[in-house]
C-alpha cells in the first residue's frame, strides 16, 4: 500500500488559493481577506494566514500594511525584475552544466527540446508548448544539483504562470526551429562562457517581446 503524504492545514489552504490565482479565479488586485479565505479553504484562519505568508514568499501575495493581503499586480517593472532574476539563476546554470552535464541528462534535454522545436505553436497547443517550455528550464536547473537555484526558478515560474492567467504575455517569439536543440548543444560543448552567452540571448528576447508588447498595449 503506497505511503500517504501528510498535508498541513496551512499545506492545503496554500495549495487551493495558489491555484485559485493560477488559474485567473483570484485575480490580480484582489482582495483576500482571511475570513472569506478561510470558507474558500474549509481551513480556520490561522492555517490561512500561514499560507498567505508562503503565497507572498512566492509573489503571489501582496502584503500592504493596515489594508491586508491582495493577488500580486503583475506590473511591467516587476516583470523586468523578474527577468533580471530569471536571468541570473539561469547564466550560472548553464555554466555550471557546461562542465557537469552528463549524457544522460542532455538526452532528456534534448527530447523536450525537439518537442518545443518541432511542434506548431497553435491555440491547440499554446499551454501544451508552455509547459514544455516551463519543464525544459526547470530540468536545466534542476540538473545543476544547487537546490537554492531550483527553488529560486520554482518561485519566478509561479509569478510567470500568474503572468499567463491574465494575458500578459509575450507574443511568440520568432526563434530559428532549432534554437533550443542549439541551446542544448552549445552548453554541452564545455565552454562555460559560450553557454551563459547562449543562455543570456535565450532569455532576453522573449523579455524584449513582452516589453514591445506592453509598451504597444
Amino acid at each position: 500500500m503506497a505511503e500517504e503524504t501528510f498535508q498541513t492545514a496551512s499545506d492545503l489552504a496554500y495549495q487551493i488559493i495558489s491555484q485559485k490565482i493560477l488559474d485567473g479565479e483570484f485575480p490580480p488586485g484582489m482582495k483576500l481577506s482571511r475570513r472569506k479565505m478561510a470558507e474558500a479553504t474549509g481551513v480556520s484562519v490561522i492555517p490561512v494566514i500561514e499560507a498567505l505568508k508562503r503565497l507572498e514568499s512566492d509573489n503571489l501575495v501582496e502584503s500592504k500594511p493596515q489594508w491586508g493581503s491582495f493577488v500580486t499586480v503583475p506590473t511591467l517593472e516587476k516583470i523586468r525584475q523578474n527577468y533580471q532574476l530569471r536571468e541570473a539563476i539561469e547564466c550560472q546554470s548553464a555554466r555550471i552544466l557546461a562542465k557537469s552535464m552528463t549524457l544522460e541528462q542532455k538526452a532528456v534535454l534534448m527530447e523536450i527540446a525537439t518537442e518545443l522545436d518541432t511542434v506548431p505553436y497553435t491555440a491547440d497547443t499554446v499551454i501544451d508548448s508552455r509547459n514544455s517550455h516551463l519543464m525544459f528550464h526547470r530540468k536545466l536547473t534542476d540538473f545543476t544539483g544547487n537546490q537554492l537555484l531550483v527553488d529560486a526558478l520554482r518561485r519566478i515560474n509561479l509569478f510567470w504562470v500568474l503572468c499567463q492567467a491574465i494575458g500578459t504575455n509575450a507574443p511568440k517569439v520568432a526563434y530559428p526551429r532549432y534554437w533550443h536543440r542549439y541551446l542544448v548543444d552549445e552548453i554541452a560543448k564545455g565552454d562555460q562562457d559560450l553557454a551563459e552567452e547562449v543562455m543570456r540571448r535565450h532569455v532576453n528576447d522573449s523579455l524584449i517581446a513582452i516589453i514591445a508588447a506592453e509598451e504597444q498595449a
